[in-house]
């Protein structure tokens, strides 16, 4: 992860997050990382959601390659964020103790939630994700 806007976000992994062997559920996963991801957006004065914006997922690609546990505290980094005309694309990684537990992309879709269609980031929005506002 090489962008100059990268964020980090930790968290214990919660007993509701776990299936009955105490293994992190990989649908709870991905929400880690959207919680990663609105931190990120929260830091830098980004809108979540209005009534003129959301950003909804169009893809995820995720590769799992360790358990993570009940009670184990998960650091997740969001970085190389590629935002397009109404899109934002960025990877993600999930580590315990250093030992990557999952990694992957995920792309949103800058919508205006009244239409449903596809908007366009306005220029401030870009500069934020870039960092540089």
């Amino acid at each position: 992860m090489t962008s100059p806007a990268n964020h980090i976000h930790r968290r214990r992994v919660e007993f509701a997050d776990t299936d009955a062997a105490g293994v992190a559920h990989f649908s709870r996963l991905l929400a880690m990382v959207e919680e990663a991801e609105h931190g990120f957006f929260r830091e830098r004065g980004i809108p979540i959601l209005t009534n003129d914006s959301a950003w909804p997922v169009v893809r995820s690609e995720v590769d799992f390659c360790g358990a993570c546990q009940f009670g184990e505290e998960i650091e997740i980094r969001l970085g190389d964020f590629l935002p397009g005309k109404s899109s934002l694309a960025y990877v993600f990684e999930g580590t315990i103790d250093g030992r990557k537990v999952f990694s992957g992309k995920m792309t949103k879709c800058h919508i205006s939630p009244a239409t449903g269609r596809a908007v366009e980031i306005s220029g401030d929005v870009l500069g934020k994700i870039r960092g540089v506002i």
